[in-house]
């Protein structure tokens, strides 16, 4: 699971501002606080969750996650918009059924993030997999993206220490696998685990 979610903007701050808050109108979404950290280059937004998210039964610690925050943050004059990949709430969810809905959760928000940003669509150039040679996640993974006819680099971390400090900085864990995917617009989504689902809703087009 990648914890957050971010485009690049080519944008102004402003312009930026003004997508999100007539996306915000559009969909129905309460903006609950902003704040300009001029001196950070950030600007913070709280945002109340759209109507299907309140039939959720989850655990309490689900509530922690709302509102979502959205965050322009500007670097050396480069923009980018994210949040915290709606994905997160998978870990608070009692019931399976409900499972369908954060997918639904992450696809709107993305979507968002896409269109006030004005990023465009962003197109995958280059997939990693680490691996071990004992994991059978790993090979299922691997067969799995053997049988799509994807190209990928295959990284057996047990074997090369060079490889598995790379996926330790990246990830934080020694876990596989870990699959890397890497965008043309220079930033990457990380899927912990083999996510059969996720990569199939992820290497759709590609």
């Amino acid at each position: 699971m990648n914890l957050i979610y971010f485009r690049k903007s080519k944008l102004s701050k402003e312009e930026i501002l003004k997508r999100f808050r007539e996306f915000a109108v559009k969909n129905n979404l309460e903006i609950l606080g902003e704040k300009d950290y001029k001196e950070n280059d950030f600007v913070l937004i709280s945002f109340g969750l759209p109507e299907f998210l309140k039939s959720f039964k989850a655990n309490k610690e689900f509530f922690v996650f709302l509102p979502f925050s959205l965050v322009i943050f500007e670097e050396n004059q480069e923009k980018r918009v994210g949040m915290l990949n709606p994905q997160i709430l998978n870990l608070f969810i009692k019931d399976n059924n409900n499972k369908n809905k954060i997918e639904e959760i992450e696809s709107f928000y993305k979507q968002m993030i896409d269109y006030i940003s004005d990023a465009g669509e962003r197109k995958i150039i280059k997939i990693k997999l680490y691996a071990t040679t004992t994991c059978p996640y790993c090979k299922a993974e691997k067969n799995y993206l053997d049988m799509r006819g994807v190209n990928y680099e295959y990284l057996l971390v047990d074997l090369n220490p060079i490889a598995a400090q790379e996926m330790v900085e990246k990830t934080g864990q020694m876990g596989v696998p870990v699959t890397e995917i890497i965008y043309d617009d220079g930033d990457y989504e990380l899927i912990l685990g083999y996510d059969k689902e996720r990569l199939d809703k992820i290497l759709k087009n590609y």
